[in-house]
């Protein structure tokens, strides 16, 4: 949510919007690059943002995501099987695939790509001849343009992948080769064109966030059990059943998830149509996805295995994305294929038995809207959300703010909602971190790793100008200590504790003398 905020902010106030001092504070932050940053998104929804708040715009973006995803999915099976019906069936697994219910939970990036769909369907067209160069390129380099505004993440997958579909396109697709030929030049001028629309992102993209990542892809990839196996959580059937099997996947973001009935459409497809060469091409790239999406190594119920290919992207660009949201490729594939198969011509009981797995199939991704994922309720204290912070902050003062580390992502919500009224010393934007913010003395206790000490504390709200610490609700007791050791008095106020901090309250002359008497008391500065 913060980034629905951000955006317009930064742009009413006439500031760079890649860059921030609202985080991690007094740094600046550059977040080209940070896949979490969706400017699209957050301008798009500007007008809902502005007058609502952000909650509001995230619902309203969550909810509009999957079926907009879903129309042009629809568009582009529509197209390949020549069934209305057809294409309906593809466009809803795809927009309503267990990938886009697991990335639904918090990432409003990874669902808006609806683009993906859209350039693909394009492709085709313009392969077949359908569409005219101009008009493609146009369309095309707009699609790639906004895929780059809206997350640098499957911005990259998708061009990576989309370069591997037209190689293996031309070596399993000899009689296709002369219109891959005709389509190269159209396909290169809207990439260059996109590149220009979406100069900006690009350029601080590659300029790096100058962050560096706290952990490996090494865990974030799918489990090989995964696709047959319903993640706890989100569909409907099956998940109590296979509750203890699927505790073992090693990443809750996981959503490959496609079910025994549409894994049987899938087989029963390129079995038989074996010798049509789309059918090998499709075949080939969702093996291709699949094992890319199991990571740098084979997991089967959490064990990790054999190194696979993945394992060779490590330190790149490529490798810098999360295999298991791969998956959003697996999906779209998976969908082309079930649309094919029901395209086909049918009649008597075989009709029926088509029928019954395709709405079998459906039955079995169907969400399961009793979970607290699709409802949760949104924490806001008083302190914020009743602007009592005013009373107590400056504008633009640094705050540092604790919250238990299950929810490190509370303080950039609450700061999002004050009209970034107050700057914080850290944020949470994924994996990735500013290098001196993970090599500080105090790292370990704010990502809560360890105890905080009251030396670590005290130089780190002096380097960082602390105004003031404010602990949310179930915040760490340790914290209590160190911050009573520094000297910094508590004072409840609208749902959180506050500790204002004076001019020389931790001054190194006021240092050397609560060493001195082992003690030290403060007085907030009057505000």
């Amino acid at each position: 949510m913060w980034n629905q905020a951000w955006w317009p902010h930064a742009l009413l106030h006439g500031e760079n919007p890649f860059f921030t001092k609202a985080l991690f504070a007094p740094d600046t932050l550059l977040l080209g690059g940070q896949a979490a940053m969706s400017p699209l998104a957050a301008i798009a929804a500007t007008p809902i943002t502005l007058p609502f708040g952000t909650v509001v715009s995230y619902n309203v973006w969550m909810l509009v995501s999957p079926p907009l995803a879903a129309f042009f999915a629809f568009l582009l099976c529509r197209y390949v099987s020549g069934s209305f019906i057809a294409g309906l069936f593809g466009g809803y697994l795809f927009g309503f695939s267990t990938y886009m219910l697991v990335q639904m939970v918090g990432h409003p990036n990874l669902v808006f790509i609806f683009m993906i769909p859209a350039a693909v369907h394009l492709t085709l067209r313009l392969i077949d001849g359908r569409i005219g160069q101009r008009r493609f390129i146009v369309l095309m380099a707009l699609a790639l343009a906004g895929l780059g505004y809206t997350s640098t993440e499957p911005a990259v997958t998708f061009l990576f992948l989309g370069c591997i579909s037209l190689v293996a396109a031309y070596l399993l697709l000899p009689a296709l080769r002369p219109r891959l030929h005709t389509a190269a030049r159209p396909l290169l001028a809207s990439g260059a064109l996109a590149a220009l629309l979406a100069s900006p992102a690009i350029y601080y993209a590659l300029r790096g966030n100058s962050a560096v990542p706290t952990q490996g892809n090494g865990l974030s990839a799918s489990d090989a059990l995964a696709f047959f196996v319903p993640p706890p959580g989100f569909v409907r059937l099956g998940q109590h059943y296979f509750a203890s099997l699927s505790a073992r996947f090693a990443f809750s973001e996981d959503g490959a998830y496609i079910g025994v009935p549409l894994a049987l459409i899938i087989a029963r497809y390129t079995i038989t149509r074996r010798r049509l060469e789309a059918t090998r091409l499709l075949a080939a790239m969702l093996v291709i996805v699949v094992v890319f999406s199991l990571g740098s190594y084979l997991h089967i119920a959490g064990y990790p295995t054999i190194p696979l290919p993945w394992k060779l992207f490590d330190g790149t660009l490529v490798g810098e994305a999360l295999p298991a949201r791969l998956t959003l490729y697996t999906s779209l594939i998976v969908a082309i294929i079930a649309a094919l198969w029901l395209g086909q011509r049918s009649s008597g009981r075989v009709a029926m038995a088509k029928w019954a797995l395709a709405a079998l199939s459906i039955a079995f991704i169907l969400p399961d809207l009793s979970t607290t994922f699709w409802n949760a309720p949104v924490t806001n204290p008083p302190f914020f959300s009743t602007q009592q912070y005013r009373s107590v902050l400056r504008k633009g003062e640094t705050v540092l703010i604790v919250v238990p580390p299950t929810t490190p992502g509370a303080p950039m919500f609450w700061q999002a909602e004050t009209g970034m009224w107050f700057r914080m010393t850290q944020g949470y934007l994924g994996r990735k971190f500013p290098p001196d913010y993970v090599t500080d003395p105090l790292w370990p206790a704010l990502t809560g790793q360890a105890n905080p000490t009251p030396d670590a504390l005290r130089s780190f709200l002096i380097r960082r100008h602390v105004g003031a610490v404010i602990l949310g609700v179930g915040a760490p007791v340790p914290w209590l200590g160190a911050l009573a050791e520094v000297g910094l008095k508590p004072r409840p106020f609208g749902g959180v504790v506050l500790y204002q901090i004076g001019p020389r309250a931790i001054s190194p002359a006021s240092q050397a003398r609560q060493e001195r008497r082992h003690s030290a008391t403060i007085i907030p500065a009057p505000r």
